[in-house]
């Protein structure tokens, strides 16, 4: 059964995904209009592209599927986040959406974090299934918000 939903589940929440960001997007200001929410999208910017630099671009994957080839990356921002992307994401986002509300752009950002939970979660579903190693991993990390979760 898990092999017939799985490319679905995986390209669905990739989906979901990138339609909540466009309709976030969309729908408003795209940077922060305060100092504070402009530091927290520049810190997303460079955690994601270092998450992307460590990851190596050629490896990384849109969908939460692990490739065949692939390795368990533990550097970089991975020794401590397991999904600094999904991280990054947020704090891009979050200001975003705080700096210029609305009630559309809230029910997308629920459905953004929502979706990015449910997509972590399957991911390391997926992941745990691939690597041996990665239980310990867990251990030693945090999903997505250091110290928090």
């Amino acid at each position: 059964m898990m092999r017939m939903l799985h490319p679905v589940w995986s390209y669905g929440l990739v989906s979901l995904q990138f339609i909540s960001i466009g309709a976030i997007l969309m729908t408003g200001a795209w940077w922060s209009s305060y100092w504070i929410g402009l530091s927290a999208q520049l810190i997303g910017v460079i955690l994601g592209l270092w998450a992307v630099y460590v990851m190596r671009l050629g490896r990384f994957n849109i969908v939460p599927d692990p490739r065949d080839n692939s390795d368990l990356v533990v550097r970089g921002p991975y020794r401590w986040i397991r999904h600094p992307m999904y991280a990054a994401i947020l704090w891009v986002i979050l200001p975003m959406v705080a700096s210029d509300t609305s009630m559309q752009r809230l029910a997308w950002l629920l459905v953004l974090v929502l979706t990015l939970i449910l997509k972590l979660h399957y991911e390391e579903y997926l992941l745990n299934r691939r690597f041996g190693n990665y239980r310990a991993y867990q251990q030693r990390s945090y999903k997505l918000l250091p110290w928090i979760f």
